[in-house]
């Protein structure tokens, strides 16, 4: 019976993340933000590093890239592990064959723990994103469907910010504290979404902004 928990918490830790992302926004933006700002085709050097909330949560921003590495650790009897055919222990490492990778690992006695990364990538890129660097902060944007889903990293002296715009309360917010013009697109009388149209002085207001539903402070490593 151990055999099938370690398995499924080991699929578990691959295919699953944890629920601290933003889905399904409900704010967009009808361009990419902020507005008469050129684009930027690689992140500049004094934002390239890495970022940790805690051990087994980190940001890394590379040159064309951003994500999250999540580090889940799974614990284990060596005979558990000997009875699993997908796993086998080579030079005190747990190796998987089926992926053909080892997992960096830790042996106390019988015991074995070893650790699985899992990235979940916020900025590649991609076509359909534009990012642009506005003093300390950069603002990306991902275009879905004609208008934009906008997420912030502002940099500090001590850490980095991730903000994603943005929730139902976010907007609230904004409705209350900037004023931005949006209009709502609705159906059967519900909202299901704002697209607003801030002016870049709108913007630069907004990156001042502290109190956001989803916003994670990461330290310099």
């Amino acid at each position: 019976m151990k055999k099938y928990l370690i398995l499924a918490a080991f699929a578990l830790a691959m295919v699953s993340c944890k629920d601290s992302g933003l889905h399904n926004s409900f704010i967009y933006f009808s361009e990419a933000q902020p507005t008469n700002v050129d684009e930027i085709t690689a992140f500049p050097k004094k934002f390239v590093r890495t970022y940790t909330l805690d051990y087994s949560h980190r940001l890394v921003v590379e040159p064309k890239c951003a994500y999250i590495k999540e580090i889940e650790t799974i614990t284990a009897l060596k005979s558990e592990l000997d009875s699993i055919p997908e796993f086998e222990l080579r030079n005190n490492q747990v190796f998987d064959k089926f992926e053909n990778k080892q997992y960096k690992t830790f042996i106390k006695g019988d015991t074995i723990a070893f650790e699985i990364e899992r990235l979940d990538t916020i900025f590649s890129f991609a076509e359909n994103e534009i990012a642009k660097q506005y003093k300390s902060s950069l603002v990306l944007n991902k275009e879905v469907d004609g208008k934009y889903q906008t997420s912030i990293l502002r940099l500090s002296t001590i850490g980095a910010k991730h903000i994603q715009l943005g929730t139902k309360k976010d907007f609230a917010k904004l409705k209350t504290e900037l004023k931005i013009p949006f209009v709502a697109e609705m159906k059967e009388n519900d909202t299901l979404h704002v697209l607003l149209t801030p002016t870049r002085a709108d913007f630069r207001k907004l990156l001042r902004l502290d109190g956001f539903e989803y916003a994670t402070f990461y330290l310099m490593k």
